[in-house]
This record gives structure tokens, C-alpha cells and sequence, in this order.
């Protein structure tokens, strides 16, 4: 069963960069870990059991052989400074899912800068799901409150506490509200998603890129969190 928004996720080209330029827009941002085999690596922006993970290719060549999600992340990022790629729903029980993926669920893991390891298993139709108008699913083996006890939830200075919705665009909303429906048991509007903790828009695409288009946050004060990430930036004309 489908129970939340798990996280999002955004390719960037170079992990440091990024997790320098999130800091100075009052974001907490922790290292997360390598994906041994994948030839990426990432970083986390917690808000508790719902993050935003910012996802770079470390080894070009290991993440061009393992295919899939890599080998498009490489080719999409290029000309491009970074990009939301997709977004991970979580499960209680990945095999009532079934219908949405050919595949069966498989596992990673991931090792943390204190060397606890993390496991947890994926469920994705096709290929890969980065820049598709539907989710990929995740079910943690490590217990939501053992990891909320090593992460916790996060102290952003720019007052930001969870995500609040997403956009997605698809060439036809109907089709994907169908699948929302049908494959993943959520309930659906004429233009939506119902999700508990992160309600999904799903708007017309404008050209033939599909996928994720906004992220929404929740912020403690909209003016308080302008002010944090207008500081110091000087605007010209």
C-alpha cells in the first residue's frame, strides 16, 4: 500500500558544488552515501521522514555500464546546470504493486559516513523513472524511526519543513491519472493525485519533456523565507 511522498530527487553534475550552494540558501544539507555499482552518489536535505536528495554521477564509466537510470541521468544533465529527475513513493508492501511494474522490487544499500548501512528495496516500471509523470516505489527495511533517530528531521535556516506538492507534466493527464488510479490504488481528481502528506498536480506537458516540474515546500513564514534566500544576492538590470 502507497502511504507517502518519500522523497525527491534532483541530479546535479557536481555533489560539493551543490551541497555548498543549498547550504547558502539556509538549507541543512547531510552527505548521504555511494551507490556501489551505480557510479553515483548523493546527499540528502532532510524534513524528517520526507527529503529532498541531491544525486550526482561519481564514476561515469561505472554508472554508463550499469545502463538505466545513469546512463540517462549523464545525457540529461548535459547543457544542463541540474534537474528534478524524479520522485520515490513510499510502500508498506511492495508486491500489492504488482500491476505497476513488470519487474519484481530489487535491493540496494547504501553505507553512511558513520558506516551504518541503510537497505531498502525498489519497485520500477521499466528502465528507469527519471523525467516520467509517475513515481518509482520504495520500501525501507530500516524502520522509519531508526532512521529518523540517526537523521533526524532537519534544521533549515530558511524555515522550510517538508515538501508540500509536486507538478508533474504528462503529454496526456488523463492516461497517467489512469495509472495513479488503476496501478498504485491512490485516489485521483479530474487534475490530480491524493497523497497524505504531498497532494500531486498533473498538468498538460508544453512540449514533449515529461516529468517532474515544480516542487512545492513548506516554509514556517513565505516572507521570513525570501528574505533568507534573497540575502546577498544583488540584482541588476
Amino acid at each position: 500500500m502507497i502511504t507517502r511522498l518519500d522523497h525527491v530527487v534532483i541530479g546535479v553534475h557536481d555533489l560539493d558544488n551543490a551541497i555548498q550552494e543549498y547550504q547558502q540558501l539556509g538549507f541543512e544539507v547531510r552527505p548521504g552515501g555511494r551507490h556501489t555499482g551505480l557510479g553515483t552518489h548523493n546527499a540528502l536535505i532532510r524534513f524528517g521522514l520526507d527529503y529532498l536528495e541531491l544525486l550526482a554521477i561519481y564514476d561515469e564509466a561505472e554508472a554508463r555500464r550499469a545502463g538505466g537510470p545513469g546512463q540517462f541521468m549523464i545525457e540529461y544533465l548535459r547543457g544542463r546546470p541540474a534537474a528534478l529527475l524524479g520522485f520515490a513513493l513510499a510502500s508498506d508492501r511492495l508486491e500489492d504493486e504488482a500491476a505497476f511494474a513488470a519487474g519484481q522490487p530489487f535491493a540496494m544499500q547504501r553505507e553512511r559516513p558513520d558506516g551504518r548501512v541503510l537497505s531498502w528495496r525498489l519497485l520500477v516500471p521499466g528502465d528507469h523513472t527519471w523525467r516520467r509523470p509517475w513515481p518509482f516505489l520504495i520500501q525501507w527495511d530500516t524502520p522509519d524511526e531508526q532512521r529518523l533517530a540517526w537523521d533526524g528531521g532537519g534544521r533549515h535556516s530558511n524555515g522550510a519543513h517538508g515538501v508540500a506538492g509536486l507538478r508533474v507534466a504528462a503529454r496526456d493527464v488523463a492516461a497517467v491519472l489512469g495509472i495513479y488510479r488503476d496501478q498504485l490504488g491512490l485516489g485521483v481528481t479530474s487534475s490530480g493525485v491524493s497523497l497524505p502528506n504531498c497532494p500531486i498536480e498533473v498538468v498538460p506537458s508544453e512540449d514533449e519533456d515529461e516529468g517532474l516540474v515544480e516542487v512545492q515546500l513548506r516554509v514556517d513564514s513565505v516572507a521570513a523565507t525570501r528574505r533568507t534566500l534573497t540575502a546577498g544576492l544583488v540584482f541588476v538590470e
